[in-house]
């Protein structure tokens, strides 16, 4: 004896009535809503440091003690995919920390801002 399946009607095939189901795929299809709340949280473009100024810093660091180092430049809206640098103190003393976001030795500077990309770059572009 062979075995036949049942025919599959939209009953079975779906949990929802019509009216129910048709209300789920509307909400779905509103791909505004979706896309822009993802945009917001998961932007399509990897973000880009900017130049927040054009010459370091001067900060007294504290031997063991734990800073965070701004790696967008843009501390004011913190949603762009760039995390700050996490750093801990070796030694008391004072440092330069970068602020054109261009070092080679994050979080120090290394002199970067003298060149000239950033000193021709507005303050708030990336380079």
């Amino acid at each position: 004896m062979a075995f036949r399946r049942p025919p599959l009607s939209t009953e079975s095939v779906f949990l929802f009535p019509d009216h129910v189901w048709l209300r789920v795929l509307q909400k779905l299809s509103q791909k505004r809503h979706i896309t822009s709340w993802l945009a917001r949280w998961f932007p399509k473009t990897p973000a880009q440091a900017v130049v927040a100024q054009k010459s370091p810093i001067k900060v007294e660091l504290v031997a063991g003690k734990t800073y965070r180092w701004c790696a967008c430049g843009r501390s004011k809206n913190q949603r762009t995919g760039l995390a700050p640098l996490k750093f801990k103190a070796q030694e008391t003393r004072t440092v330069a920390l970068c602020t054109c976001k261009a070092t080679k030795r994050p979080p120090y500077c290394d002199g970067t801002h003298k060149s000239e990309q950033v000193q021709k770059a507005e303050v708030g572009t990336s380079l």
